[in-house]
């Protein structure tokens, strides 16, 4: 069995999601029993614990910035809070909540905003968040987090069954900025469906229209739980019940340039996530599988490694960001070069209620 670099112990049921965030400063986890906990990632321990953060299991979390942490729980709540963060300890305050519609296991997605001529990287521009507003209805919302506004908006589309016309359910949402006031929502369905969303947000902030531009059959044949972009490419990749991983042209004038299809040993994706590394360029894509492993694909979604650690299927994925910005701030010399020689590091949770931390550059080296 391979062994990890690192192991975090301190949830008591399955963790449903992980995040790095804070240029990888602090990893963010959360479980079934509806808890937040952050860590240090230079000291390797507990920072903050927040029981009972949602009062159902946490579906999903991230980290924002250096402060923010936004939640979503099975209660219906999307929950936004501040971190105050010491060398040792900290604590997260609420500071808003929003109505949502998780019992779909849809999560939210977010987005920095770019300036309008597109040129500012979306690090420190004003957040929105997309998540699922009402499933039954098949409506979105878009939530401006500065001007503490939510625009809904028509997401949802019919799908024909024996029984006759359904609502299609969306199962999983990334958000991409274009300006300052447009973005892209892809949405993955229960019926395998892809769509593109072009939305734009008036000056004055108090509306919002949102246009399907494009609608994608992928490759799966059970409904699609997860989702990665390339929104430089356009192209999104899938995790499904099945087997497969899927990498889908959207939004470009030949939707099959770019399309492949790649192959699991085992059915299930929780998450996928793309990521670069140092020893072998190129992009990579990594899948949380139900079969309690770690699988590394490669571009091409031509299988590298597969790795077993947990005792039980794999939830959320994350790959850190590598930033230098932190080192700045560690006054010891020593610890400064320990944080600046670091791995980049990707981190899987399962629901056997560990959370594993492992170098990328060992799990993309080709076995030959």
């Amino acid at each position: 069995m391979s062994q990890p670099d690192f192991v975090f112990r301190g949830h008591q049921s399955a963790v449903n999601s992980v995040c790095f965030f804070a240029d990888d400063r602090f990893l963010v986890s959360a479980d079934q029993d509806g808890n937040i906990i952050v860590w240090n990632m230079l000291l390797k321990r507990q920072l903050v614990r927040k029981e009972a953060a949602h009062s159902a299991p946490v579906l999903s979390v991230c980290g924002i910035g250096t402060d923010m942490i936004v939640s979503q729980g099975r209660d219906n709540r999307l929950c936004l809070w501040r971190l105050d963060a010491g060398e040792f300890s900290g604590s997260l305050t609420l500071l808003q909540a929003v109505d949502v519609d998780s019992m779909n296991f849809c999560k939210f997605s977010y987005c920095k905003a770019q300036s309008s001529d597109g040129s500012s990287d979306g690090s420190s521009g004003a957040l929105w968040i997309a998540a699922l507003e009402d499933a039954g209805s098949g409506k979105g919302l878009l939530y401006d987090v500065d001007s503490n506004r939510k625009h809904s908006f028509g997401i949802g589309r019919k799908t024909r069954t024996m029984a006759g016309g359904r609502e299609d359910s969306p199962m999983c949402m990334k958000l991409v900025s274009e300006t300052d006031r447009r973005f892209v929502l892809f949405v993955g369905y229960e019926s395998t469906l892809l769509q593109r969303f072009e939305i734009e947000v008036s000056d004055t902030l108090d509306k919002c229209v949102a246009k399907c531009t494009d609608i994608v059959d992928s490759d799966h044949k059970e409904p699609i739980m997860c989702m990665d972009i390339d929104p430089q490419q356009q192209l999104i990749y899938t995790c499904s019940a099945d087997n497969k991983v899927c990498r889908t042209s959207i939004g470009t004038e030949d939707p099959s340039d770019g399309t492949s299809t790649g192959l699991l040993s085992n059915k299930g994706g929780s998450d996928v996530c793309l990521f670069n590394c140092s020893v072998s360029p190129g992009q990579f894509v990594a899948v949380a599988g139900w079969d309690y492993a770690i699988h590394i694909l490669d571009k091409d979604l031509k299988y590298v490694s597969r790795v077993a650690y947990h005792r039980e299927a794999l939830t959320s994925i994350d790959v850190s960001s590598q930033s230098t910005a932190y080192e700045e701030q560690i006054a010891d010399e020593m610890v400064r070069r320990r944080w600046s020689l670091r791995p980049r590091w990707l981190v899987a949770a399962s629901r056997d209620s560990r959370i594993s931390l492992w170098s990328v550059d060992s799990l993309t080296k080709d076995p030959a």
